[in-house]
């Protein structure tokens, strides 16, 4: 089994010294792509409803957030139901 073992450099440069400097990855928020089923979607605004009728005291920016999602979620079942609508039209 080999040992590796290296030394500092004792007289290292600011740039040596900047490069070993830790700096923090930040992503953008994206959407990502996600198949649930309307089961699914159902099952996670049932539990996020059951936890945010539980609790006075949530943050409020929490709260926007959770709100947020459930727009998304509910959003995404209506267009489904809009779009099976038009199909049973159609025949």
């Amino acid at each position: 089994m080999t040992i590796y073992k290296q030394t500092a450099n004792p007289n290292a440069t600011n740039s040596e010294l900047d490069a070993n400097e830790y700096v923090p990855l930040i992503l953008p928020d994206c959407d990502l792509p996600v198949t649930l089923t309307e089961e699914q979607i159902s099952i996670i605004l049932y539990v996020m409803e059951g936890y945010l009728q539980g609790d006075d005291k949530l943050d409020d920016e929490f709260v926007n957030d959770c709100d947020k999602i459930f727009y998304k979620l509910e959003t995404a079942v209506d267009h489904h139901h809009d779009r099976l609508d038009a199909v049973c039209k159609e025949k």
